[in-house]
């Protein structure tokens, strides 16, 4: 059993394994409080197999949701057009509201992709655990080191289970990263109900800017919505299924529109750096301000 806050290097992994190399990370499922499997969205997980990216908590777990991001103090200042929502008044008192955008001198910022390890429900001699993929101690250490501070940080604890010793059932993974909403029209006026929970820690300007995105998708009427749980909380798909067309939107302001067809389910679980650097079919559509100009152009066709 390995327990405590974090642990710095292999080594403490592979005195665990006694020997073992291909091994998984595990945790009795039934030691988890209620309220932490809520917390983190692996109550959804109900037979064996059953997989999901776990909310982000703290340090770890947001990396391996969200990535970071590296400010580069060492360069020079570059220009970046920044979205915010306004109020005001034209000459004649008259008051409006809407989107602009504000250029700003900023560091550059290297991006590191997030690891994305996803937690798996395995039946285990009958009882039921919380367990990682298959990990390799032999080979390079820091993804085991990752997992292993991955689930001291949800749990605090975990035990390494010899693959070698009793090998597990192969079954075909459930992914279980969105909750499909009843069929229907989801005009903004139903939408939103479903939304704003969401804004509820942004800034006025951050809502503004968010609402503006999902109001202009949602004035089309899709006939389908999804929302993302885990660590994909706060990410809506809005379907127009006889246009083949299912749009990927977000809450975080720095986040493209992603724009699949039939097999979005499939290629929404991707990370960016997947879905972008692969050979999948797909439009990505950055929110600058000729963003929607080209969502009216794909919704109007």
């Amino acid at each position: 059993m390995i327990k405590g806050q974090s642990i710095q290097s292999v080594a403490r992994l592979i005195a665990e394994a006694k020997g073992a190399n291909h091994v998984m990370f595990v945790v009795c499922r039934d030691s988890i409080t209620p309220a932490r499997q809520k917390e983190i969205a692996i109550h959804h997980l109900q037979h064996h197999g059953d997989s999901i990216l776990a909310s982000g908590i703290g340090k770890v777990s947001s990396f391996n949701v969200s990535g970071k991001e590296i400010k580069r103090k060492d360069l020079p200042l570059i220009k970046k057009s920044i979205p915010q929502f306004r109020t005001w008044k034209d000459w004649h008192g008259r008051e409006h509201d809407g989107i602009q955008h504000r250029t700003m001198d900023v560091y550059p910022v290297d991006f590191i992709s997030p690891p994305s390890e996803k937690l798996s429900l395995k039946n285990i001699d009958g009882a039921m655990y919380i367990s990682t993929r298959q990990i390799d101690l032999s080979s390079d250490p820091a993804p085991a080191i990752h997992l292993a501070n991955l689930l001291l940080e949800y749990f605090g604890e975990f035990e390494i289970f010899d693959l070698s010793k009793r090998k597990m059932s192969d079954v075909s993974s459930r992914q279980l990263q969105w909750e499909v909403l009843p069929q229907g029209k989801y005009p903004w006026s139903i939408a939103s109900g479903v939304i704003t929970p969401y804004l509820t820690k942004l800034s006025q300007s951050e809502k503004g800017v968010i609402e503006h995105r999902m109001r202009e998708i949602s004035k089309y009427e899709p006939d389908f919505l999804a929302t993302g749980r885990g660590g994909y909380s706060g990410y809506f798909v809005y379907g127009f299924t006889l246009k083949k067309l299912h749009f990927l939107e977000s809450i975080h302001l720095n986040n493209a529109t992603y724009v699949f067809g039939d097999n979005w389910e499939e290629l929404s679980c991707l990370t960016k750096e997947e879905i972008i650097n692969g050979e999948h079919e797909h439009s990505r559509i950055i929110h600058d301000k000729k963003w929607t100009g080209k969502i009216r152009q794909m919704l109007r066709v």
